[in-house]
């Protein structure tokens, strides 16, 4: 047996004994509230500071997602902006009835009387209409039908004369026939 107390004597350093701890705490027991104290605190702290770790990574996520949002909003108020540019780039709005209005305004203007019009033809080409209308005309000198033409070639719609043809009567008229095309965007 007395291996046995020598084996119980060695590992009794080893084990703990809590009759001698109860008594060091009693006698005083300062040092144990400051120790109990001190990992109270610190596990309070740890829990603080792993709440304040998944607030912080729930804000950075938010922030992240708000971030993405307003970047969607920039590239469409961009994407607005190009549109608008676009679009006002695009010439004047034009109908078949402005068309024939327009052509009277520049005959009047140039002294050319348009002795017959035939109707708009208008034929849709998917983002816009190509719009076509002939007429016959006539006026006094060569020069005035040259800047008639000319006129509806300059004009800030989008016109365009396909052809003309003229010749000169007995009483010093000149007679044409001219063709015109003009673009109706849908936009």
């Amino acid at each position: 047996m007395s291996d046995l107390d020598k084996i119980n004597s060695q590992s009794g350093s080893k084990n703990f004994d809590f009759t001698n701890f109860s008594q060091a705490l009693s006698t005083n027991p300062e040092p144990f509230v400051k120790l109990f104290l001190a990992a109270g605190a610190l596990i309070i702290i740890g829990y603080m500071f792993n709440d304040y770790h998944a607030k912080d990574q729930r804000l950075h996520a938010r922030m992240s997602q708000e971030q993405e949002k307003l970047e969607v909003v920039s590239a469409h108020d961009t994407a607005v902006m190009n549109l608008n540019n676009f679009k006002s780039s695009l010439p004047a709005k034009l109908s078949d009835y402005k068309i024939i209005t327009l052509i009277s305004d520049y005959a009047k203007s140039r002294h050319v009387i348009i002795t017959s019009l035939s109707p708009a033809e208008s034929k849709d080409m998917g983002l816009y209409n190509v719009v076509n209308v002939s007429f016959n005309a006539t006026c006094d000198d060569f020069k005035e039908m040259m800047l008639f033409l000319r006129k509806i070639e300059k004009s800030e719609f989008p016109l365009k004369i396909n052809s003309w043809s003229g010749n000169e009567a007995e009483n010093g008229r000149i007679n044409f026939v001219v063709e015109i095309s003009g673009v109706i965007f849908h936009i």
